[in-house]
């Protein structure tokens, strides 16, 4: 019997002349051997990232602008501020003797200006108060922390205001007595080593770096 070519299947398996073969993962249930699939979140050949907002939930950054996290090449990682280093009762009670001892020479040109007129002891005390007051609110130390390379300074390292200085050296009344014994005490059991003054205002005495 006469068969019609054009009505002949092919063999089982085979595709029909101008039909699609459908997917190998669709014939056999998995990849192609030697082609592994994308890792998850990478994008396969040829196709197009999603946009920035989809990835990162943000508006990209402008231009030339670092991104929060990132640092920029060739520059130091900063870790916060320098530590400080506190200066303990040794260095401090020779800035105060430097200081009193100018301040004697002061007062002993004073005493002998005002000799007749019983002002010397007056204006003594009000010159050694504008002395600490004066100097540590513009300059940040006396001469005779200056000369020992100390500083006074907020216990966060900013400079100290006008306010600061006037209660940290107001306070040096209790801190003086029985020859700053007291104020000793305070800056032996301060872990900033602080005297009455300086818990007050908040303030601590520190050794300048080089």
């Amino acid at each position: 019997m006469y068969e019609d070519p054009n009505q002949r299947q092919q063999q089982y398996g085979q595709q029909q002349y101008g039909q699609q073969p459908p997917p190998y993962e669709q014939q056999y249930g998995q990849q192609p051997p030697g082609q592994q699939p994308p890792p998850y979140g990478q994008q396969q050949y040829g196709q197009q990232p999603p946009p920035y907002e989809q990835q990162y939930g943000q508006q990209p950054p402008p231009y030339g602008q670092q991104q929060y996290g990132q640092q920029q090449y060739g520059q130091q990682p900063q870790y916060g501020q320098p530590q400080l280093q506190y200066a303990g009762v040794g260095p401090r009670f020779l800035a105060i003797l430097i200081d009193t001892i100018i301040i004697g020479v002061v007062a002993g040109i004073l005493s002998a200006i005002f000799r007749n007129s019983g002002l010397s002891g007056g204006v003594t005390g009000l010159l050694t108060l504008a002395y600490f007051i004066v100097l540590e609110a513009t300059q940040g130390a006396t001469l005779g922390k200056m000369a020992l390379g100390l500083r006074v300074v907020k216990t966060d390292g900013s400079p100290i205001t006008w306010t600061d200085s006037l209660i940290r050296n107001l306070l040096r009344i209790i801190d003086g007595l029985f020859v700053y014994l007291v104020g000793a005490i305070f800056v032996w059991t301060s872990p900033l080593k602080q005297r009455l003054g300086d818990r007050a205002a908040h303030t601590v005495v520190v050794k300048r770096r080089a």
